[in-house]
């Protein structure tokens, strides 16, 4: 399965034919199966042809009747397969130059980003990420791109989080991505957000019409020994530069919309405003 550990769908065939296996070795019939877990025969059979998405509470349960290797803590061999298949599966689903950067994102004790349209990943609800995706996608590829964004969150939560800077177009808080309820949501949660000490937020007002703001975001990420990076994206394509004249020029470009953008009480009372038109 080396080569295929990055392919979703092979990773689906792949617990399929463990279950299958696994239920043969035991010698059980799909039937018996079923009524040991509580589902019915079809289920299983639908699992074993892969016409089902594999859950996690299935992978689960299957590791706990069959006490397999780590089912005690979480990690036995389905839920392995299952973990695998949602991770290939995410990043299936990444644009172009962006699975490279999520490579580095992790490392950073600084990340600075400049959004002009939508709420950067980083800072989404789960309502505004799923709000985003298009509906006409399979399910499974919108739970994955969701979750994919929901865990790059971590950077704020780790032990020791990473500083973060966001400017934020006003078109930001306009868009009603998701509609009203999703959009107060999404703004109570930025200006949560705003007030822990590793995170500012900053609104960039229209008012402000800043040359360096109209040519697009970008995210600039610091590491405690290694230079610096930009990320940036160009119509569906990520680019990660390591250039350091590009680096420091998108420095110097993100330190001057710093500056004409809202202070973070001026940018907290902004976000409240902008949020009672969803009200």
């Amino acid at each position: 399965m080396a080569s295929d550990q990055q392919d979703p769908d092979a990773l689906r065939v792949y617990f399929s034919e463990e279950l299958r296996r696994t239920r043969q070795r035991a010698k059980l019939s799909q039937s018996q199966l079923a009524n040991a877990l509580g589902c019915t025969p079809q289920w299983i059979c639908q699992l074993e042809k892969t016409d089902k998405t594999v859950s996690e509470q299935t992978a689960l349960d299957l590791d706990t009747y069959f006490k397999t290797d780590g089912w005690d803590q979480d990690d036995g061999h389905f839920h392995r397969i299952h973990t695998a298949i949602r991770r290939a599966g995410r990043l299936r689903v990444l644009r172009p130059g962006f699975k490279t950067y999520l490579e580095y994102e992790p490392k950073a004790i600084g990340l600075r980003c400049f959004a002009a349209q939508i709420v950067p990943g980083l800072l989404q609800t789960e309502e505004y990420a799923h709000a985003m995706m298009d509906p006409s996608d399979p399910k499974d590829t919108l739970d994955a791109r969701v979750a994919s964004r929901l865990d790059r969150q971590g950077l704020f939560t780790r032990d020791k989080p990473a500083m973060t800077a966001f400017v934020l177009d006003e078109s930001v808080l306009r868009r009603p991505v998701g509609g009203g309820e999703v959009m107060a949501n999404q703004i109570d949660h930025l200006i949560s957000m705003s007030r822990l000490m590793h995170v500012q937020v900053l609104i960039m007002p229209f008012e402000q019409v800043t040359p360096e703001a109209l040519s697009g975001g970008l995210i600039l990420l610091t590491f405690p020994r290694e230079p610096e990076l930009l990320y940036i994206e160009s119509g569906n394509i990520g680019h990660l530069i390591g250039e350091p004249d590009d680096v420091f020029m998108a420095g110097v470009y993100f330190n001057r919309m710093m500056g004409e953008a809202l202070n973070q009480a001026e940018s907290i009372e902004f976000m409240r405003q902008a949020r009672e038109a969803y009200s």
